[in-house]
């Protein structure tokens, strides 16, 4: 039953010629494999587009979309519009997303009857050196204590 729910991830991409390899590589090496990477990219001054092209013969799981200079809040909303999934995960390009990280939040969802979830982050540091774990609230009640308090 977990493995037949279409995951959709959207991954906006503008200036990520750094990143993108290791953003996108670390989507095609999930554990959990029912998944479409949606690449939304925006008109970007370097090498991004030639980069996700090659991947785009790669794996037919991923599509790329163009958003030319909208920005990220029209990539993230153009991709949800298009999405096929059961369920949509968020990916940055210059974010690295452990090898369970699909699978057990897919899983952690059906089990509690979630509609969404997050998940803390290591920062990582420009040479590439794992950071301290950024935590985010795990309960309901949580959540809402940082909402209320945010900047």
């Amino acid at each position: 039953m977990l493995d037949q729910k279409l995951v959709s991830i959207i991954l906006p991409a503008f200036n990520a010629e750094i990143y993108i390899s290791d953003a996108i590589d670390s989507i095609l090496n999930q554990t959990y494999i029912n998944c479409e990477l949606i690449i939304i990219y925006d008109k970007s001054g370097d090498r991004s587009l030639e980069i996700i092209k090659e991947y785009l013969n790669k794996d037919s799981r991923i599509s790329l979309v163009y958003n030319p200079a909208k920005g990220l809040i029209s990539a993230l909303n153009h991709g949800i519009k298009i999405a096929k999934g059961d369920f949509i995960a968020r990916m940055d390009a210059d974010d690295i997303s452990l090898s369970d990280r699909i699978e057990l939040q897919i899983k952690h969802m059906i089990v509690n009857n979630l509609d969404i979830c997050g998940c803390h982050h290591h920062i990582i540091n420009k040479n590439g050196d794992l950071g301290n774990v950024s935590y985010n609230p795990l309960s309901h009640e949580h959540c809402f204590i940082k909402l209320l308090s945010a900047v």
